[in-house]
């Protein structure tokens, strides 16, 4: 598995495009101009009184005041999990015994030439990731509900340095695949 970074300028739009459905994974994003400001899933939470996103809601900053990244702008998919760290070499390991990078790994590896490191990563947003929390507080990773070409757009609102990586956590009957990645007005691949 492998992950993708790209520039995106204020008032470009990002497209990710789930190629085969089912595929959970990865985003995160750092002001281009102050690295320091990256995505935050705790106040994206709290912004949007939601433990997922969709449609309508806004990917806040870690900076005080918090700032605003992106804004969905649409959503075919409507799951996107505020909850979860993004798995690790440690995490595949320990769950599912695989020595393999996860996607903090690679999403780092991707990030190296901006200069970030895998301490400065924020936790992610969660593409394409269905989790239940249960009315005693434990949660459960479902199945993705997202189906081939199933995409969620995302309107950039700063300059930012994005990285997607599709997740590399086995999955029972179930090979990984990758996303498309349109930044209007040009395209990029985010292979599996």
């Amino acid at each position: 598995m492998a992950a993708q970074a790209f520039e995106v300028m204020a008032e470009q739009v990002v497209r990710i495009v789930d190629i085969a459905g089912g595929q959970p994974g990865d985003l995160v994003a750092f002001n281009m101009h102050d690295r320091s400001e990256r995505f935050s899933q705790a106040r994206t939470r709290v912004e949007n009184n939601a433990c997922r996103i969709t449609g309508g809601h806004r990917l806040w900053t870690n900076a005080q005041p918090p700032g605003i990244m992106f804004t969905v702008t649409r959503d075919t998919a409507g799951s996107h999990d505020l909850l979860y760290t993004p798995c690790c070499r440690y995490a595949l390991e320990k769950r599912f015994g695989v020595a393999r990078d996860g996607c903090l790994e690679n999403l780092a590896r991707s990030l190296a030439p901006w200069g970030i490191k895998i301490a400065d990563m924020p936790d992610p947003l969660n593409i394409f990731f269905e989790i239940n929390v249960a009315p005693d507080g434990t949660m459960a990773i479902d199945k993705p509900n997202s189906k081939a070409g199933d995409y969620i757009e995302l309107r950039a609102e700063m300059d930012c340095i994005v990285a997607i990586s599709a997740c590399s956590a086995p999955r029972e009957g179930r090979v990984n695949t990758g996303y498309t990645v349109e930044v209007y007005p040009r395209a990029i691949t985010c292979p599996a």
